[in-house]
């Protein structure tokens, strides 16, 4: 580095997925955290006990100042940031949009850490967009942050294969450390003008929104394969899922599947409609029909209200209440929240100015 003392870091990042990046600059010799910023304590566990999120966890264990603020681009936060003398601002799944003065504030400019190689999946859920779409490749982007989302030319790149059996979580896990190695690669490149930027090619983007609980259901008129890659895209987070009727006058189950494989038909089937159940095999587990002629064999389980389990212990103990032929269903629609009609005579409520 051109620097005779270590680069001044400010580290943004609220995710267990910034964890790693954080305990490299910590335990970096030519990079100095002077503080951390993350989101604010949040209620947890069935109680709603308030506890620190992982990343204040850490920096207090590495005795690094942390700050929770509500709004990261407030006054407050401005004027003490610019008290530190920082030279550079590092943001990993932070969770708020920097705005200008924040961007424009540390000298070396603000970098982000982004899990796809942009300007593939720009966006909140880049991995499980690659493993839904069934890309073979994706990465860790070091990008120098702009105002648009995920925009700003790029300054390193590291390549990872998905394996056939990846789930988000196990690609977030070995993207972090690698990408951690790159973060530092970059800072240190940044410090002695070495590093390149390369602006991206904005024809080529795609785009990776929020996902959503409410999508978590399996569409058996879809591919088998499709709903396999949707399995482990939603693995661990929020889960996919099915639904199996009840008898008639009485409740279905809501079942997670954890995972799966895509089977071929059995010889003895020459066609079924999507969804049925085809075998309750006590050591495989359920087999049912998906669209384009295979089939999904479910090897990992959580039924409603149960444990987790394997495919095989789900058909010896849920044989009796799913019939081979059942078909098996999209989840239902969560019931729409109703309105309470106002007092007589009281005006409607009118949304004020945020505060």
């Amino acid at each position: 580095m051109a620097a005779s003392r270590p680069l001044r870091v400010v580290f943004m990042g609220s995710d267990e997925l910034s964890c790693p990046f954080l305990a490299a600059l910590a335990d970096s010799p030519d990079m100095h955290v002077v503080a951390v910023i993350t989101q604010p304590d949040r209620g947890k566990g069935r109680h709603l006990r308030v506890q620190p999120g992982p990343v204040k966890q850490l920096a207090q264990s590495h005795d690094i100042p942390v700050m929770t603020p509500i709004r990261v681009n407030s006054p407050i936060v401005m004027e003490t940031l610019a008290g530190l003398g920082i030279d550079v601002i590092v943001v990993m799944a932070y969770g708020q949009f920097l705005g200008d003065l924040l961007l424009s504030l540390p000298p070396y400019g603000c970098i982000n850490l982004h899990v796809s190689l942009l300007p593939r999946w720009r966006g909140a859920t880049p991995i499980h967009h690659a493993l839904l779409a069934g890309d073979t490749t994706t990465g860790v982007t070091a990008m120098m942050m702009d105002r648009g989302m995920d925009t700003g030319d790029i300054l390193g790149q590291i390549k990872c294969a998905i394996e056939p059996n990846d789930t988000t979580g196990t690609i977030a896990t070995r993207l972090a450390f690698q990408g951690a190695g790159l973060m530092i690669d970059v800072l240190r490149k940044l410090a002695d003008g070495t590093c390149p930027r390369c602006p991206q090619d904005h024809s080529l983007a795609t785009y990776a929104p929020k996902i959503h609980s409410a999508e978590e259901s399996l569409d058996w008129t879809k591919s088998a394969v499709e709903n396999e890659r949707k399995i482990r895209a939603f693995s661990p987070r929020p889960g996919a899922a099915t639904y199996i009727p009840g008898p008639p006058g009485k409740p279905g189950m809501r079942l997670k599947v954890m995972s799966a494989v895509v089977e071929d038909l059995p010889k003895t089937i020459g066609f079924a409609l999507p969804g049925t159940l085809l075998e309750m095999d006590s050591q495989k587990g359920p087999l049912i029909a998906g669209g384009a002629g295979r089939a999904l064999r479910l090897t990992m389980v959580r039924p409603e209200g149960g444990k987790l389990m394997s495919g095989g212990a789900f058909a010896n103990g849920y044989r009796a209440r799913t019939p081979i032929g059942i078909r098996f269903e999209n989840l239902p629609a969560a019931p729409t929240a109703q309105k309470r009609p106002s007092p007589q005579g009281a005006m409607p409520e009118t949304s004020g100015p945020s505060r």
